[in-house]
């Protein structure tokens, strides 16, 4: 959930900047709509809308959490909450097209592979450089399979899945483009060798990079795909009048796919996580709040527990009450029809306010909230059940 508030508050924050550009001041009634500031104006009302609640599910009897629901804007390259929830999603799905294609090969190899052109002041300029030569690799490729001649480097690709990103240099005012790629090789490749072909057609640069890559025993080859599925725009270094100017010149171009023996693996546009195979499982539903301002974060709204038997969903203990008009907007986009517990100060028959620990690590604090359910026995002994949650994964920002 912090990282869920990191990313949305990074959001709120393009928004309110978005805002601002759009807004006209009343002194000068004779300024008429640009583009520029239609433009801002329409993204500004998707990204308003975006993330604002979230509904996760809590499988208990299997301990897993999934989110179920939420709304996204789908600027991806605008919005850190679209881009951080699409890369998780992303690399999922390519984790396991990957297990799969090497289980059928296990003679191929695994590497991270960077491809780089100079750097420059022209964004636009610069990533259509990089997109015009990457997209000509990947035809000498295809030339060489298909008519055995024009061997490179690059051709010792079996399959492989690749994104670009673009990071920007405050000091020498100039962007970085480059594309990241996981690939699976017939054997490895010479780095030297490679550079001089991209040399040829770049015509500006001989920088490549191959890393081998370890698989990992607990996340297999998850973290090396998370490194090629992050975003295009690195927001933590940009500015959001840098991000603004990025997403009007990358707006509508593929910055992202596959070849060879990972192609066709595509993110679906449903982004909530799967949920488990059993239909009948019990479970807790919790709605989150996102609540922007100097420590924004997710605050718990409602509760309920639901209980699969013979098609009925029973609610747990004591009366349920519905949703104040301050959460009905978004808590009906979430949930048609059902019946919530609202969390409220003083409350304590069904759920407590949230108590938030701050959890001991070496590395960033996380809130890990603590909802506290209790439900009252014939004598008037409260029979309490804790339940500590934190979300399942973290996607790197």
């Amino acid at each position: 959930m912090t990282r869920f508030g990191i990313l949305k508050h990074r959001s709120k924050q393009q928004e309110n900047s978005l805002w601002t550009l759009a807004k006209f001041k009343e002194n000068y009634p004779q300024d008429l709509p640009s583009e520029e500031t239609t433009k801002a104006l329409k993204s500004a009302q998707k990204l308003q809308g975006c993330g604002n609640f979230l509904l996760f599910r809590n499988f208990y009897t299997i301990d897993q959490t999934k989110l179920a629901k939420f709304h996204v804007c789908g600027q991806h390259l605008l919005c850190p909450f679209c881009a951080g929830i699409r890369a998780s999603k992303s690399v999922q799905k390519y984790s396991e097209r990957i297990d799969e294609v090497l289980k059928k090969n296990r003679k191929l190899k695994v590497a991270l592979l960077t491809l780089t052109v100079r750097n420059g002041s022209d964004l636009g300029e610069r990533a259509n450089h990089l997109l015009t030569s990457f997209r000509t690799l990947i035809k000498r490729r295809q030339d060489y399979l298909k008519k055995g001649r024009g061997f490179n480097e690059f051709c010792k690709i079996d399959g492989a899945i690749y994104s670009y990103e673009n990071t920007y240099n405050e000091k020498t005012g100039e962007w970085h483009p480059h594309v990241h790629m996981l690939v699976l090789l017939n054997d490895w490749i010479d780095q030297e060798a490679l550079g001089e072909t991209w040399h040829e057609i770049t015509g500006d640069s001989y920088i490549v990079d191959v890393r081998k890559v370890k698989k990992s025993k607990e996340l297999g080859y998850a973290k090396a795909a998370a490194e090629v599925c992050k975003y295009a725009l690195k927001f933590s270094d940009l500015t959001v009048e840098k991000t603004w100017e990025a997403f009007k010149t990358l707006k509508g171009k593929n910055l992202s796919g596959s070849f060879g023996s990972l192609r066709g693996v595509k993110t679906p546009k449903n982004l909530a996580d799967d949920m488990p195979e059993d239909q009948d499982l019990p479970y807790l539903e919790v709605l989150y709040e996102f609540v922007f301002g100097k420590h924004s974060h997710y605050d718990l709204v409602m509760t309920r527990h639901v209980e699969a038997q013979a098609g009925e969903r029973a609610e747990l203990g004591g009366a349920s009450t519905t949703p104040d008009e301050r959460y009905s907007a978004g808590a009906s986009s979430v949930k048609q029809g059902s019946e919530w517990s609202v969390a409220t100060p003083g409350r304590t028959a069904l759920c407590s306010v949230p108590k938030f620990q701050r959890k001991k690590s070496t590395g960033e604090s996380h809130l890990l909230p603590v909802f506290v359910f209790g439900k009252e026995s014939e004598d008037g002994t409260a029979l309490c059940t804790t339940l500590i949650y934190s979300h399942m994964s973290n996607i790197g920002y």
